[in-house]
């Protein structure tokens, strides 16, 4: 079922003479007939139900199995699971709606999710009728459907009859029984309709003038549940004003806000959006309400000032927004009509690989919950529900199978393809989003893509990794089997789906944001789903001392399933571009931290850690910008921890670039990673450093290093115990060319399609085909240039791995290409070492490649040219004269690398 506004939850119909109905709100119940209230009492205190969790409290629709003469039977559904209950003899069924027998396998699959109102009707054999906005079938019990179709065009001579705006939509339905014709009653918002399946609508308007005993249910049965707020659209009343606006009313708490967003008539094309922040309400509130002010706007305008009047945030609302000059000379009037107590709506398809299950749905009775937190069942719909989004779902989950005739011996021996197994990369994630998502476009829509996948090559939980183009944050995974290795549980996974999809609305996590948004705790005292249970800080705790574990259980004994106000305010009101898929890039203009105009050192902390960025000064025209992370030991004390994740796509590392004209920004990586809890590492003088290198050339936000000039480089560090470690500041050069080799050579790295291939080394998608090309371009017209050797380190490292596909067949694997794999990294090998020139990889590139190099020759079943390479390997750092801890680590890696390579062999 669909999220519902009605105060009520449910509805349990009855057939007894004279008519009754029971309202549902938890674990309350109130009955009426058709003239008053009946009673109002505990849900405990009817003997014959004593349903289970969590139908005793989150029932959401009841379908009754009328069996005549004998007993009273219902099924009680509540999120997608179901229980058929005889009052006399108890539970007959519990299980997924769809393998409820005789029903569930007839279900159409537009008709498993988000449906508004379902009810049985009358016929033999038992017959359902299930509505979703202005659809409808009916299915015959045991048989299939009947009917699938516009609701108006019933059979029924009723149905045709139905007025424009009572044709979908609703929020319930209740069935009443008069003179052998159906008749139901619909409620939508505060409006009703007493309806004859025969002749039609009799009575339209508020609840109590349609049915008196509807009218009588407790104020709390009536008052809506979702956020007192309104989605209104309209157009400019003067005729020639090509403008549009869709309108959002928040009068949720005491300050109301009004935001909006403009669009022309003509072409549909985006113009411009506004907020206003309102002057405290009366309580209660006297309609109509008029909020005016002068609009903060997202781009220029001539009419800032903003006046809006609303008559009701329900169906049959109007509102009228007033645009003027500032100086009151100028006006543009828009008529608004009522679209949805929804202040945005997004369509979401999901698609899963076979096995993997879908976002489970969470009963908070199922577990210890904060004081005050009422017993409910979660959805990922419900939660945005919450915050006044409506999340619809397209269809069904597709289930993907793997292809197996793609499948070679030697990786099913390895287990690589099985579905189980299955490791994703963002490259490949991305072609399957473009390959398999319907609502796919390369334009700004409320339409986003879930893939439920099994793996992250790098562990992720969960990940936004689209961001290859100008069209971004349409697609998110969550890593099923990653999930279920960590302490599974239905309220983990659901946090994780919730997590990810606002990261696709631009929401950051909750210790990332601005300084006036910075919640408690530097943030990591949110009660959100942004916050991770192993980031949060308990009250008390300043510097994250807190044990992970204790961490884990404290987030979940105090969080309430919510988001911030200053996420609500994003979510609700953000500008569009900000907000909608599609629109602005991941990090831009967003909920996330923005670009500081100037660094101001934090407080010195007492981590026991220095921060330091290495290698080398000077570039190249479109030579990638690589720079190397050192952390250690201050000196101040014989050892420190600190968390071992060096990468700025992590959680712990920030690197600003301040750029020739002295603009600052934070590299923001092309994917937003949610992994799991950070491990912690001890140095000391066995081990007093930790290293890491970081390609800086391609982030969300495009191209890093455009101009050339002078680039300043500073990083930031989150070190365990809450501080910030800071590194000095280190200049580097990007040169421009020397010599029309130097340019061309250079601009065949400078695409986005490039960037995204260094930033992923390598990947076969179809929508980076052209920056395939300017790689074997650069390649073929010139092979000696310097930079040639990153074209080889991406094609090499692409070649030498699998790559997934998802395609009408399933999910195809091409396997590795070992010798092209052999072939390029080894120019690579050679070329860094060439002691003739000053070309190449850093140090750790080069360590990562030959160790790469290492397990090609293995795969092509050559483990004496393996060895070769992993000696070679500790040798080249021995002559480098590295420090003593750093050449162990060498060898320690090469050692477990033959180790590895000897036992697959």
């Amino acid at each position: 079922m669909r999220a519902k506004t009605a105060g009520f939850t449910g509805i349990i119909p009855t057939r007894e003479a004279p008519w009754r109905a029971m309202f549902l709100r938890g674990k309350r119940v109130a009955q009426i007939s058709e003239t008053g209230l009946v009673w109002e009492r505990p849900l405990t205190d009817i003997q014959p139900l004593r349903l289970p969790e969590p139908y005793a409290s989150c029932t959401e629709a009841a379908l009754d199995l009328h069996v005549p003469y004998t007993t009273t039977r219902h099924v009680f559904i509540a999120g997608d699971r179901c229980l058929d209950w005889d009052w006399r003899e108890g539970q007959k069924y519990e299980g997924p709606v769809t393998s409820l027998p005789d029903f569930g396998r007839h279900l159409p699959a537009d008709f498993r999710s988000d449906v508004d109102v379902a009810m049985q009707v009358a016929g033999t054999p038992w017959k359902t009728l299930l509505i979703k906005g202005e659809r409808c079938v009916i299915i015959a019990w045991g048989r299939g459907v009947e009917y699938d179709g516009p609701l108006s065009d019933r059979g029924e001579a009723g149905w045709k009859k139905l007025p424009a705006h009572m044709r979908g939509d609703f929020d319930d339905a209740l069935m009443l029984y008069a003179g052998g014709n159906n008749r139901t009653v619909f409620i939508k918002g505060d409006q009703a309709m007493d309806f004859h399946w025969i002749d039609g609508p009799t009575k339209i308007g508020p609840w109590a003038q349609v049915l008196p005993g509807l009218g009588a249910l407790p104020p709390e049965y009536q008052a809506p549940r979702l956020p007192a707020a309104g989605r209104f659209g309209g157009t400019a009343n003067d005729a020639g004003d090509d403008e549009r606006v869709e309108l959002r009313i928040d009068l949720e708490g005491d300050l109301p806000v009004v935001s909006g967003d403009l669009f022309s008539v003509s072409d549909g094309a985006y113009q411009n959006s506004f907020v206003l922040d309102g002057s405290k309400l009366t309580q209660p509130v006297k309609w109509p309400v008029t909020i005016a002010g002068t609009a903060t706007f997202a781009g220029d305008t001539q009419y800032p000032k903003v006046s809006v009047v609303v008559d009701k945030l329900a169906p049959g609302g109007t509102a009228t927004l007033t645009r003027s000059t500032a100086d009151g000379q100028w006006t543009r009037t828009y008529d608004c009509s009522y679209v949805s107590r929804f202040l945005r709506t997004i369509d979401w398809e999901v698609d899963a690989v076979a096995g993997t299950e879908p976002a489970p749905q969470y009963f908070t009775g199922t577990d210890p919950r904060p004081p005050g937190l009422a017993e409910k069942l979660i959805t990922v719909q419900s939660a945005y529900a919450d915050a006044g989004i409506e999340l619809r779902m397209a269809g069904t989950v597709n289930e993907i199978a793997v292809n197996n005739q793609w499948v070679g011996e030697e990786e099913k021996k390895a287990g690589t393809v099985e579905a189980n197994a299955l490791k994703w990369s963002d490259a490949e994630l991305h072609a399957a989003m473009v390959s398999n998502f319907s609502g796919h476009r390369d334009t700004r829509q409320w339409k986003l893509w879930g893939f439920n996948a099994t793996r992250h090559v790098d562990g992720n939980r969960g990940i936004l990794f689209d961001y290859h183009d100008d069209v971004q944050r349409q697609g998110l995974a969550v890593f099923y089997d990653e999930l279920q290795a960590d302490n599974p549980s239905a309220r983990k996974t659901m946090r994780t789906w919730v997590h990810e999809i606002a990261h696709a609305l631009n929401v950051g996590h909750s210790w990332e944001k601005d300084a006036d948004q910075l919640g408690p705790r530097q943030g990591h005292g949110d009660m959100s789903w942004m916050n991770y249970d192993w980031q949060y800080w308990p009250p008390g705790d300043e510097t994250g001392s807190t044990p992970t574990a204790d961490r884990i259980t404290a987030y979940w004994a105090a969080f309430a399933y919510q988001f911030t106000p200053a996420e609500l305010r994003h979510l609700r009101h953000g500008f569009y571009n900000n907000i909608v898929m599609g629109g602005s890039n991941w990090g831009v203009g967003t909920a996330d931290r923005s670009a500081p105009e100037q660094f101001v050192l934090p407080p010195a902390g007492r981590s026991g850690l220095r921060l330091e960025l290495y290698g080398r000064d000077t570039f190249l025209h479109g030579e990638p910008v690589v720079t190397e992370i050192k952390l250690s030991l201050d000196g101040s004390t014989g050892q420190a921890d600190a968390f071992p994740n060096l990468s700025p796509r992590g959680d712990n590392l920030t690197i600003l670039i301040t750029d020739p004209a002295g603009v600052i920004r934070p590299f923001r990586p092309m994917a937003r990673a949610c992994a799991g809890p950070e491990r912690r590492v001890t140095l000391d003088a066995a081990t007093p450093a930790l290293y890491d290198s970081a390609y800086l050339g391609y982030g969300s936000g495009g191209l890093t290093f455009t101009q050339p000039g002078t680039y300043r480089l500073r990083a930031l560090y989150r070190a365990p115990d809450g501080s910030t470690v800071t590194s000095p500041e280190r200049a580097i050069e990007v040169s421009s060319p020397q010599s029309k080799q130097d340019q061309q050579a250079g601009d065949l790295l400078m695409g986005p399609q490039q960037g995204t291939l260094l930033a992923l080394l390598g990947s076969d998608a179809p929508q980076l085909v052209q920056g395939n090309a300017a790689l074997d371009q650069l390649i073929a017209t010139h092979p000696d240039h310097p930079l040639a050797v990153y074209a080889h380190m991406v094609k090499g490292t692409n070649a030498g791995r699998h790559f997934l596909t998802v395609g009408k067949d399933g999910i195809g694997v091409r396997r590795a290409d070992t010798a092209t794999s052999i072939e390029e990294l080894g120019a690579v090998v050679e070329t860094t070492l060439d002691p003739g020139t000053d070309t190449g990889v850093d140090n750790i590139t080069l360590n990562t490649t030959m160790r790469r190099l290492a397990r090609a020759h293995a795969r092509a079943g050559d483990l004496k040219q393996a060895d070769l390479v992993l000696d070679q390997l500790v040798d080249t750092f021995r002559d480098k004269h590295v420090p003593a801890p750093v050449l162990a680590t060498i060898a320690e890696q090469a050692e477990t690398t033959r180790t590895e390579l000897h036992d697959q062999a």
